[in-house]
C-alpha cells in the first residue's frame, strides 16, 4: 500500500473515531482535553488535510474528492475497515464526500458546523473570509494575528471569556501555521464542490451539529443538510459560533453516542 498524501496520528484505544478538521487547519488544532476524553472510549484518528501540518507538501491543486480519497487512505493506512467520522466546517465537506465516494468505510456521521455542496450551500457573508485571508500586518506576530483570526469565528464575548481556550488554540496553530498557497487551494477546493442532491443517497446515520450564532458558516446550511440526508438528526446549539469543538465540546461528545 503505498503512504497517504496526508499525514495522520492516532490515539485512544476502542472503536475508530476519524476526525477532519475544517479550513486552514491541522490535525493539531483540536482541544486537548477533549480530545482526552474521547481517546478514553476510540482509537482517535486525525488528519492533516493538503496544505496544512505535515500535510503542507502534499500535491495541489486538489478537490473536495481529492481530500475525502486522501481520508480513505489514511484509514486503510491505520488498518481501519469502518470507522465514525467527525468533520468540522471544510472536513464536514470532506466527510460528506467521504460518505458519498466510500459509503462501507463510515459507520457514523457527524457534520459540526458546515454546509452542503453547491447549489443547495446558503453562502454568509463573505467579509469575516476576506479578512481572515489577509496577510498579518507588519510587525504584528503570529500570535496575536491568528487569535484575531480565530477569535472572530466564535460566538459574540466566548473569545473574552475563555481566554484559555483560544490561547491553546491560537498555540497549536502557530506551532505549524498553513502557508497562504495552502490555505488559498483550500478556498478553491470548496468552490468548486458541487452536487447537493447526492446526498440523498446517504444511507449512514447522520447528526447534524451547528451552532446557532455561527458568524462563518450561516446556520441554515445545517438545517439543509438535515433535509437532504434521509433520517438525519439536527442539533441546533444556542449561543455557539463556529468552532463547536471549543465552545460546545459535550455536545459533540453526545452526538456520537
Amino acid at each position: 500500500m503505498s503512504r497517504p498524501a496526508a499525514n495522520w496520528f492516532a490515539h485512544g484505544q476502542g472503536e475508530p473515531l476519524l476526525l477532519i478538521n475544517g479550513w486552514s487547519a491541522s490535525g493539531i488544532v483540536w482541544p486537548t482535553a477533549w480530545l482526552d476524553e474521547l481517546a478514553v472510549r476510540y482509537r482517535v484518528i486525525r488528519l492533516d488535510n493538503r496544505g496544512t501540518g505535515w500535510s503542507r507538501t502534499a500535491p495541489a491543486p486538489f478537490t473536495i474528492a481529492d481530500l475525502a480519497d486522501d481520508a480513505r487512505d489514511v484509514l486503510r493506512a491505520a488498518g481501519v475497515r469502518r470507522a465514525r467520522v467527525l468533520g468540522l466546517s471544510m472536513g464536514g465537506m470532506i466527510a460528506q464526500e467521504l460518505t458519498l465516494r466510500h459509503p462501507d468505510m463510515v459507520s457514523q456521521l457527524v457534520l459540526a458546523g458546515t454546509r452542503p455542496p453547491a447549489p443547495a450551500a446558503r453562502l454568509s457573508d463573505t467579509t469575516l473570509l476576506a479578512d481572515a485571508m489577509r496577510k498579518p500586518a507588519p510587525g504584528q506576530s503570529l500570535t496575536e494575528y491568528f487569535h484575531g483570526m480565530w477569535s472572530g469565528f466564535t460566538a459574540p464575548g466566548f473569545a473574552e471569556s475563555h481566554p484559555e481556550v483560544m490561547a491553546e488554540l491560537v498555540r497549536q496553530v502557530v506551532r505549524r501555521p498553513t502557508p497562504r498557497d495552502g490555505v488559498f487551494a483550500q478556498v478553491r477546493a470548496m468552490g468548486s464542490w458541487h452536487g447537493a442532491n447526492r446526498l440523498r443517497r446517504v444511507e449512514v446515520p447522520t447528526t447534524v451539529v451547528h451552532g446557532t450564532d455561527d458568524p462563518l458558516i450561516d446556520p441554515v446550511n445545517g438545517r439543509i443538510i438535515a433535509d437532504l440526508v434521509p433520517g438525519a438528526e439536527l442539533i441546533e446549539v444556542d449561543g455557539v459560533g463556529h468552532l463547536l469543538p471549543h465552545e460546545a465540546p459535550d455536545v459533540l461528545i453526545k452526538a456520537l453516542d
